[in-house]
């Protein structure tokens, strides 16, 4: 058992670089990057958990690890997903949320391709089905992110609301005015001004 907390201890401590992306956050209060910093943390955990169980129940014929954890590993990592682009595009824009969390996950990738690479007979560096699995999955994941930081607020912070004032060329005004309705404005002034005519 020892063992086993001290692969998860050294596994959690392969994810403090994956932070290094907070530090390049300009004009951001320190208590917010902490607030990121703990949520990405904690993303990136369920990531490579949700990875590795799914990775090895797909490509083993008998799963080594259990249905429930496999499924609650996703779980886990689709919540805190949700939760941490919530809360980051609360302060940050589309550009800086996919920068932070997709270049988090990048570093969580690198920091861990020579485990999942790496033969463990001595041959190098070779492509199975466990690693072509993990690669799918971590790409998928990208995706996921990268979409979920989409939205209505554009790269410059504004965020374009539906009851926002319309632009000067849809204001009526008389030099856009149509034909007919220039016609429409003749007929009725000269129904005003014919008594006066006569």
């Amino acid at each position: 058992m020892n063992s086993i907390y001290w692969m998860i201890f050294m596994g959690l401590l392969l994810n403090i670089p994956s932070l290094a992306p907070v530090l390049f956050l300009r004009k951001t209060q320190n208590n917010l990057k902490v607030s990121i910093s703990v949520r990405l943390f904690l993303l990136n955990a369920f990531l490579v958990l949700s990875l590795v169980t799914v990775s090895q129940n797909i490509t083993q014929n008998y799963g080594l690890f259990p249905i429930w954890l496999v499924w609650g590993a996703i779980a886990l990592y689709m919540v805190t997903l949700v939760s941490t682009v919530k809360f980051v595009r609360k302060d940050l824009t589309v550009g800086k949320s996919r920068a932070v969390i997709l270049s988090s996950f990048l570093i969580v990738y690198a920091t861990r391709f020579h485990a999942v690479f790496s033969d463990m007979y001595g041959s190098g560096y070779t492509l199975n089905r466990y690693n072509a699995a993990w690669t799918f999955f971590f790409l998928f994941a990208c995706l996921l992110a990268y979409l979920g930081c989409a939205g209505s607020k554009t790269y410059s912070g504004y965020s374009a609301s539906s009851s926002a004032s319309q632009p000067e060329y849809f204001k009526p005004t008389k030099g856009y005015e149509t034909q007919s309705q220039i016609d429409y404005d003749i007929a009725e002034r000269g129904g005003v001004f014919y008594p006066i005519l006569i």
